[in-house]
Order: structure tokens, then sequence, then C-alpha cells
């Protein structure tokens, strides 16, 4: 009995150690048999090598960098911005309308706006006068948070012109004109020289842009420095300086006549001595001034003065005579002739004064004054002035020297 117990033992213990070494066995195998499945599958996704295995470089350094963690978490997408939409006028109400779409941080091509002629970009706002919130900045980027769609408001100023002047071809400042500065849309009526007395007697009646007159001393309506009244959009696009045509009319004139004395010598008849070539007479050119144009900016008179220094040897008067044409001698005519010249002359006479000087061989002046009316003039070429002795035989007077001067009057508008 004790033996059959120790067979069973035995038995067991043997049984049990070739069923341990078999599964062994067969793990092993099996690695063996994946391993090289793997291997084949390598090689068959390799490049090729001829069936040479490529040689392994052992002298490249082991890396020490640590791994990518598998368990690393990528960046979050930012979420963008919302977009709304926006309608943007001018605050000038000059009739532009913009649609965009807008999102918060974005910067807008200028462009994008409508430009106005003359004026600066300088922001959107809410509202189109003072006190909005600024949505877009003067660089174009939208700088406040958007929550909804938008009416906005694009805001501008007006640019600086300088305006330089010439008068007569020459240039103003000749004239004591110096250069202003306007904004864009600005009147200029009240600022421009008009009326304005230069040289003495020259009145600046006019001023134009090139070959366009912008208005004159009759002008009443406004002279806006813009494109619809300049008719040129690139002379406001491309340059800060405006060049303006002042034209100018003589209003007044002066002669100073008598560096030596003249003789007037007595004669039976005192128009036939007047008008002798061999005696005096003074004149003042009227051929300068444009009649026409006067009467049209409210010229209706003129003030003559005239200015006379005489001088008599002997007792006796001096006869001044001022006509408005010159008298045409000719020493043949005969008695009629020269009546009916007489005659004539006496249309055209403005003033007649008689002087008996006081001293002898002292010279004494003799003023003549008179108003006279522009339509007696019009057809004038100048003021004419004939000396004239009273008495007989040898009763003779000198004229000294002789000061004309004439002025237009305006006539002051209603």
């Amino acid at each position: 009995m004790k033996c059959k117990i120790k067979y069973f033992k035995k038995k067991s213990y043997h049984s049990f150690c070739t069923r341990r070494i078999c599964s062994f066995l067969l793990t092993a195998a099996l690695g063996l048999c994946l391993s090289a499945c793997g291997d084949r599958e390598t090689s068959a996704h390799s490049p090729e090598t001829d069936g040479k295995t490529p040689p392994t470089n052992t002298n490249s350094p082991i890396s020490t960098s640590p791994s990518a963690s598998p368990s690393a978490t990528p960046a979050p997408t930012p979420t963008p911005a919302p977009v709304y939409h926006a309608v943007i006028y001018d605050n000038l109400s000059k009739g532009t309308r913009v649609e965009l779409d807008l999102f918060e941080g974005q910067t807008l091509d200028l462009n994008s706006f409508t430009q106005l002629l003359g004026y600066d970009f300088i922001g959107c706002y809410d509202r189109q006068s003072d006190g909005g919130e600024q949505y877009i900045d003067i660089s174009g980027k939208v700088c406040t948070e958007l929550v909804s769609d938008l009416v906005l408001y694009a805001w501008y100023e007006p640019k600086n012109y300088t305006l330089n002047f010439t008068c007569n071809g020459e240039s103003g400042s000749q004239y004591g004109i110096q250069n202003l500065n306007f904004s864009y849309d600005t009147d200029l009526l009240e600022a421009l020289p008009l009326g304005k007395i230069v040289n003495k007697n020259e009145l600046i009646y006019s001023v134009s842009y090139g070959e366009l007159p912008l208005a004159d001393l009759t002008s009443k309506d406004k002279v806006l420095l813009n494109e619809a009244t300049f008719r040129d959009s690139d002379i406001f696009a491309n340059s800060s300086k405006i060049m303006l045509e002042l034209k100018t009319l003589p209003i007044s004139a002066e002669a100073h006549l008598g560096d030596q004395e003249v003789c007037i010598h007595d004669d039976l008849s005192p128009f036939e001595q007047r008008f002798k070539d061999k005696y005096i007479c003074d004149s003042l050119s009227l051929k300068k001034f444009d009649f026409e144009l006067l009467e049209n900016f409210g010229y209706q008179t003129a003030l003559l003065e005239i200015n006379c220094k005489v001088r008599e040897k002997d007792d006796g008067n001096q006869e001044i005579y001022v006509y408005h044409t010159a008298y045409e001698n000719n020493e043949n005519d005969s008695k009629k002739e020269k009546k009916k010249k007489e005659k004539a002359m006496a249309d055209f006479l403005l003033i007649e004064k008689s002087h008996d000087c006081k001293e002898v061989d002292v010279a004494e002046t003799v003023l003549l004054t008179a108003s006279v009316p522009l339509s007696k003039l019009k057809s004038s070429d100048g003021i004419y002035i004939y000396y004239g002795a009273s008495g007989f035989g040898e009763d003779d007077w000198y004229r000294v020297s002789t000061d004309i001067k004439l002025e237009f009057i305006s006539t002051p508008s209603p």
C-alpha cells in the first residue's frame, strides 16, 4: 500500500513537469513565428537593398530628448469675432452712402469709404453731430466692440488752401496784396480785395481763376472755394495753392504842367486869342479810362480840380477856359467858320474863370473845380485848358504852372 502511494506521487510529479515544459515551448515557438512574420512585413515595405541589410550606424549618438507625451492637449482654436453689417453716411449731408461688413479689430481700406474732394477723413461715429461714439478711427481700424448691425457717419474736416494773387500780370505783393488762407467750401467774397485802391489811383474791380471770372464789384452772391465754383477738381485734389488774377481800373489821374513860365498875349478877339497855335493849351489825357466799365461799377461823376499859378506884369485879368475836347485850329478859317467853331466849342465848355492878380510880378493861385457827369466824358479823349488875356496892347501875363486832378466818384448803393 505504501509503495503504491509513492509510485502515484512520483508519476503525478513527472506529468506536471511535462505539461509545464510543453507549455513553455509552445509559447516560445509562437513568439518566434510572430517575430518572423513581422520581419517579413517590414522587409516588404523597406527600400530595396539587393538582399543585404543596410549597415547600422554604430557611431550615431543616442538621443536623450524626452519623447512627446502621448497625452499632450492641442491649443484651442480662437473663436472669430462676430461680423455685423454697417451702413455709413457722411456727416456733411452730401448724400454719400456705403454698406460694409465689420468685425472688431478689423482695419479697413480707407478707399472703401467715399472720399470727399476738399475734405480729410477723421473717423466714423454713431452720431451725425457732436457727442457720438467712435467706431472706426482715422486709420480705418474698427476700434469699438460691435454687438449688432449699426448706422455710422463718416466725419470729415475741410482742407486748407492758400490763395496767391497776381495783379495785372505781376505779383500781388508788388501791389501790397498778401496771400490768404481759406478752408474748402468757404465764402471768399468778403475777403477778396475787391474795391481796394492800389498804386494811388488803381481800383481792383475783378478777380478770376484763369479765364474763369469769379467776382467783381457788382457781385452779391457767395464765391465758395470749391469745385463747383472753380470748375476744376484737380486743383483741390493735387495742390494746396490756388492762383487768382486781379484786374484794376484807373479811377483818377493827375498832371503837372509848367516846368517853365509861358507868356499869354493879349488879342482883340478872346476866342481867336485862345485857340491860335502860338498860345498855350494844357491837357490831361482820358484815353486810359474805361468809362463804360466805370458806369457799370456805379461811377457816375468826375471831380475835376485845376490849380493854376499865374503872374501878371501889369494890371489886367487872367482868363482860363476848360473844355473836354480839343479845338481844331486853322489859321485860314474865315470869320464865319471861326464863329461856327466857337459855337460848337461852347457845348464842350466845363469851366471858365477870370482872375485879377493883386500883386505885380507875384505868382498867385487860381483854383477851378467842377463836378462833371461821366456821360459828358464818355466820348472825350482829354481835358483841355486854354488861356486868354484881357485888355489891349502890351498887357500880358504868364502861366507859371498848372496842376490837374481828376477823380471818379461812385454812387453809394441804396
